[in-house]
């Protein structure tokens, strides 16, 4: 069985609430803590430099039962990246990175290569906003879907080569060149979708035709 470790990132909404797998081990990267209670979720390790945690958060969470790493600000590394060092180091094979898309440009990029980075090719990584679930592709992955929902492809790094079924327009052992937009707004066609890398990297955006 996957050994599942949620993430939660400072800087935005997670899902709604329900909406996560179960996870033997909880982090919450600084303030992402504050997503903890909103989700119903028991954090086990809070880790940063806790320069924007809530004190009344972190008091609260220590008192629950939570260990605190806490890091110098002046770092070389964000917290978020700490968290995913630590969930490595807990034996995680399944990481759901919750949160992290609020808005600031620097943070969206930054998150984005981090989790689409070669170091954790030995895990599944997910990133959960609160519309939108991204999934860094070396391989292959099958997401469940609603007809209408929006799945877009954005190579990573450099060029990749994909198939993929169960959209509006699937694509047959396609290239697509790093920095091409010809896998954006795709179309769920039906309850499942896969998508096959055969080389490259290959960042899946799946978010939901849903009021």
């Amino acid at each position: 069985m996957e050994r599942t470790i949620i993430i939660l990132s400072g800087g935005g909404p997670g899902p709604s609430p329900g909406g996560l797998p179960e996870a033997e081990v909880v982090i919450a990267a600084d303030s992402g803590l504050a997503l903890a209670e909103p989700l119903g979720l028991v954090v086990d390790l809070v880790i940063g430099d806790l320069d924007s945690v809530l004190p009344a958060h972190l008091d609260a969470a220590r008192k629950a039962g939570a260990a605190i790493e806490s890091h110098p600000a002046d770092k070389d590394a964000t917290d978020l990246d700490l968290a995913m060092t630590a969930a490595i180091e807990r034996g995680a094979k399944r990481i759901i990175v919750v949160g992290g898309g609020d808005g600031r440009l620097d943070h969206l990029l930054g998150v984005a290569t981090l989790l689409a980075s070669d170091r954790w090719t030995a895990v599944n990584v997910e990133w959960h906003t609160l519309a939108t679930v991204v999934y860094p592709t070396r391989h292959s992955v099958e997401i469940g879907t609603a007809a209408g929902d929006l799945v877009s492809l954005v190579p990573f790094g450099g060029d990749a080569e994909v198939t993929l079924t169960g959209t509006r327009w699937d694509l047959e052992a396609e290239k697509l060149s790093f920095g091409s937009t010809r896998g954006i707004s795709n179309e769920a066609a039906t309850g499942l979708v896969h998508l096959q890398v055969r080389s490259g990297v290959v960042l899946l955006a799946h978010t939901r035709n849903t009021p």
